[in-house]
């Protein structure tokens, strides 16, 4: 049996798109009679230093508390060195690095040249990273091309998340290798078709006088969900009969509990995410930036009809008025756009099938992993 490592700074309980990337790839290695380790952070003390579940093995690494939330930064403590000696006996074959510029990334680059274990860097963005202070994302822009110029000369095979995550490789001089789509489980279609018989007829009577539009990411500022909530405050005036449910946590949570007739879900599990793509009637991601974006990937699974911005790999997945409609990154897009699906309910109809059929043929977990396993190289 085969061994993969994967190195990135958050896993579950932390919940976004790499971490479901890693999830799901694992899962499907898994089927495939491969062993994956993950190797992270503790970025919570009552999280343990060791897990093993079903389809994966854990390690998290010790880390200061500063920026913990962001951007781990590792303490190469007794903890720490105990975890890699362990890695040492573990006998990996391969190691794939999630993202460019997490510091377990450089971790793990160090150690695959050290012991002489094939390694790649998968990338999952398409612009800086940011802590959306001018300030500090000039000198964090400048330390993001001296981390990367590093790991150019640790690290020689460069994938990405999609054509966009690699195009912009090419801002550090790196020719990208090829893409690993990110994915989604298509068989979880069969599975959420059961879920829609059981809906009760007074539910289905119901949702037929009222739409709804979701959106569903962590609450920051480059999610564009600013520009939702002022978008919809403009609607929710000319239409009584949409509700905006915003599904996920962070910095913007307390901003959104302000608003009126917005319903917060808050953080929710696999199942009931899906569930709620399986009822809404729109998908809203007005995002600035994205690498390959899951939550368009389920929803247009759930046949949601898609607003989105058409940045990073969102292009991949959508055509504009062929499966989705595009709009903006502001207030008065936002409004045209969603307005146009929210009168017309053919097309709304005509957007999801579309991206349904879409999904299904080109974007599951096992044309990925099979890319993966074929591209990847292997020790000895």
């Amino acid at each position: 049996m085969k061994t993969i490592a994967i190195f990135q700074g958050y896993f579950f309980p932390h919940v976004g798109g790499i971490e479901r990337y890693t999830h799901n790839l694992a899962k499907e290695l898994k089927k495939r009679g491969y062993h994956t380790i993950l190797v992270t952070t503790q970025y919570e003390p009552n999280l343990k230093i060791q897990e093993n579940l079903d389809y994966i093995e854990i390690f998290r690494l010790p880390i200061y508390s500063v920026f913990s939330s962001r951007y781990p930064i590792i303490k190469k403590n007794q903890q720490y060195r105990r975890i890699l000696h362990k890695l040492e006996e573990k006998n990996i074959d391969s190691i794939i690095l999630n993202t460019r510029f997490q510091l377990t990334s450089l971790v793990g680059a160090k150690f695959a040249k050290k012991h002489n274990i094939p390694c790649c860097i998968l990338e999952h963005g398409t612009s800086h990273f940011t802590v959306y202070n001018r300030i500090l994302d000039f000198f964090g822009h400048i330390y993001e091309h001296l981390l990367t110029n590093k790991m150019k000369t640790l690290v020689r095979d460069f994938y990405g998340v999609s054509k966009a995550c690699c195009d912009w490789l090419k801002h550090y001089h790196i020719e990208a290798k090829g893409v690993f789509y990110n994915a989604i489980d298509v068989k979880e279609d069969e599975l959420y078709k059961e879920h829609e018989r059981k809906i009760d007829t007074s539910e289905k009577e119901q949702s037929k006088d009222s739409i709804t539009i979701l959106f569903a990411g962590r609450l920051l500022k480059d999610k564009g969900i600013l520009l939702l909530l002022e978008a919809y405050a403009i609607l929710r005036k000319r239409y009584n009969n949409i509700q905006l449910k915003i599904a996920g946590e962070g910095p913007l949570e307390e901003e959104i509990r302000k608003q009126k007739d917005v319903v917060l879900l808050g953080k929710l599990e696999h199942e009931d995410m899906m569930k709620c793509y399986k009822k809404a009637d729109i998908f809203i991601n007005p995002s600035y930036s994205e690498g390959m974006p899951t939550a368009i990937l389920e929803a247009g699974l759930m046949k949601c009809a898609v607003v989105a911005t058409p940045v990073g790999g969102t292009k991949e997945i959508i055509q504009n008025h062929e499966n989705g409609l595009f709009c903006d990154t502001n207030v008065e897009s936002i409004v045209e756009t969603l307005e146009k699906v929210i009168t017309n309910e053919k097309l709304r109809e005509n957007l999801a099938n579309h991206l349904h059929k879409t999904i299904i043929e080109k974007f599951s977990w096992e044309k990925t992993a099979s890319e993966v396993l074929k591209k990847i190289q292997y020790k000895g």
